[in-house]
């Protein structure tokens, strides 16, 4: 499901973020669109870090390596994944199986960025303090819309979130009733709104990962940096809860999403599952491999 404002913490620090969304994207094309899809993500990143024609080149090579071996890194963990979702909305969805689909995405998002860092870190390694510099700014300008949201009004503030929370839902449910969207509304009026600490947390992390970046490390200081960002992604710092205790209201708002539908919107998401998967295959190439 598209991620639900409130109800689980952010997956990445904002400069390792761009980064491993970029490189991410370029398995989302092959076969016709391989090399249209290589030039976009390519196109992408050195936009934001400024590349030169060497770095530009390098990052391609990367994309391509990224894009040829994208169905044996990710595929199995994959439908692994698809497997017990689909199974869970059949048979009735419990906290106990949200904690092996939580467990399933953990593993697999883990794979996919170390995956990615191991292609990046080289070329990040090149970057000049200029290009740093130009990455930060790109970055933070990334993050302005939260910070735009987080100065409106409390009452335009909270309705935002009950229609991004509305909107979530309804992309794999289908339309949701009256009686469902009340009954919705107030629940996201009982969830605390953690934006601010988030947004806190990603602008420290982004000044510290620019600022190390600054001493020119090498690839491997870099790999490791970004790496602990990832595995750090979830602690917003303190006098903020705990990623223990924001996963536990996750699966608690994903329990109460799925026992407000009914079987059509729950055979619907069944339906949606096996449509992104299959789209999924094809844009990594899983049904030619």
């Amino acid at each position: 499901m598209d991620r639900i404002e409130g109800s689980s913490p952010r997956h990445r620090s904002a400069l390792a973020g761009l980064l491993i969304f970029g490189f991410a994207l370029a398995s989302g094309c092959t076969g016709v669109l391989q090399n249209l899809g290589a030039r976009w993500v390519t196109g992408k990143i050195a936009a934001v870090f400024d590349l030169d024609d060497e770095q530009r080149m390098a990052t391609r090579a990367a994309v391509d390596r990224t894009i040829a071996s994208a169905p044996e890194v990710l595929g199995p963990r994959l439908e692994l994944l698809v497997a017990t979702v689909d199974r869970a909305l059949a048979k009735g969805m419990t906290e106990k199986k949200v904690l092996v689909i939580e467990r399933q995405v953990d593993i697999l998002m883990d794979k996919a960025v170390s995956w990615i860092l191991d292609e990046a870190a080289p070329i990040l390694a090149t970057l000049s303090d200029e290009q740093i510099d130009h990455a930060e700014r790109e970055l933070d300008e990334r993050l302005q819309e939260t910070r735009d949201e987080l100065n409106a009004p409390e009452e335009e503030r909270l309705q935002s979130r009950q229609e991004k929370f509305i909107e979530a839902i309804e992309k794999w449910s289908g339309r949701l009733s009256d009686a469902q969207e009340k009954q919705i509304r107030s629940f996201v009026v009982s969830m605390p709104d953690e934006a601010p600490d988030r947004l806190r947390a990603d602008e420290k992390r982004l000044a510290a990962i620019a600022d190390r970046m600054r001493n020119h490390p090498g690839a491997p200081v870099i790999r490791d940096l970004l790496w602990t960002a990832w595995t750090q992604r979830e602690d917003w710092g303190p006098g903020t809860r705990s990623a223990e205790e924001r996963r536990a209201d996750g699966r608690k708002t994903l329990l109460f999403v799925f026992d407000l539908l009914d079987s059509k919107q729950r055979d619907h998401m069944s339906e949606r599952l096996h449509e992104l998967h299959e789209m999924v295959k094809r844009v990594m190439g899983m049904d030619e491999a």
